[in-house]
């Protein structure tokens, strides 16, 4: 399961080379260097599993910094292309792409009530994601009854 994640939300032309990097290698460079270590250990399990935790941010404009999305996008991809690619080695691969849950990186945005007021009227169910509503879905992709989701 790669879930890690960071953000540092400003315009796009306030972002810095190092901002840039920093996002970049935290976000999305780790998860694909991580899975691309792995993949003999997944291949010799003969039912491996790897589970991205993206965000909506990587399929739709959410305005929480061009970088943080770039890095969900781009997870989104890979997930594509690894799955694809490593069906033949019985290495499942996907993503969950939550919106706002309650972590510490948003509990501090989420502080804001017009920012909350704003998000919560683009949530149908009208209101943040708990951990484990994100974590359930996680777990079973991990299980062997999602054997055939890729």
């Amino acid at each position: 399961i790669n879930n890690i994640g960071t953000n540092k939300p400003k315009s796009t032309v306030d972002y810095t080379d190092k901002d840039f990097t920093f996002l970049m290698s935290t976000n999305f460079e780790s998860a694909y260097h991580l899975s691309q270590l792995s993949h003999p250990l997944l291949k010799a399990s003969e039912n491996g599993s790897i589970v991205f935790i993206s965000s909506v941010a990587g399929v739709v404009s959410i305005q929480a910094g061009t970088i943080y999305a770039a890095c969900k996008g781009a997870l989104n991809q890979i997930t594509k292309d690894f799955a694809c690619e490593w069906a033949s080695d019985k290495i499942r691969v996907n993503s969950v792409s939550p919106w706002y849950t309650e972590t510490p990186l948003v509990e501090e945005v989420l502080k804001d009530e017009k920012f909350k007021e704003n998000i919560l009227k683009r949530t149908p169910l009208n209101r943040i994601a708990k951990p484990q509503e994100v974590s359930s879905p996680v777990v079973f992709l991990c299980l062997p009854s999602a054997s055939y989701i890729t």
